[in-house]
């Protein structure tokens, strides 16, 4: 799993801690506290491959 990318996106899902969604544009936190910014192709399709690794997705927590 460290070494599974997404295409276009030049971190591995190993570095990925949490994302969150708005208007097509995924902002993702890494584990090492930076922030970036995504916009992928398919958005849907990004989204079903974040969860199949278990990435959180803090637009779904609650308060």
């Amino acid at each position: 799993m460290k070494n599974t990318f997404y295409p276009d996106l030049k971190y591995p899902i190993a570095e990925l801690s949490a994302y969150s969604l708005a208007v097509g544009i995924f902002v993702i936190s890494l584990i090492s506290n930076e922030i970036i910014r995504f916009e992928p192709k398919d958005a849907e399709c990004f989204k079903i491959w974040l969860e199949k690794y278990n990435i959180r997705n803090v637009d779904e927590e609650e308060c």
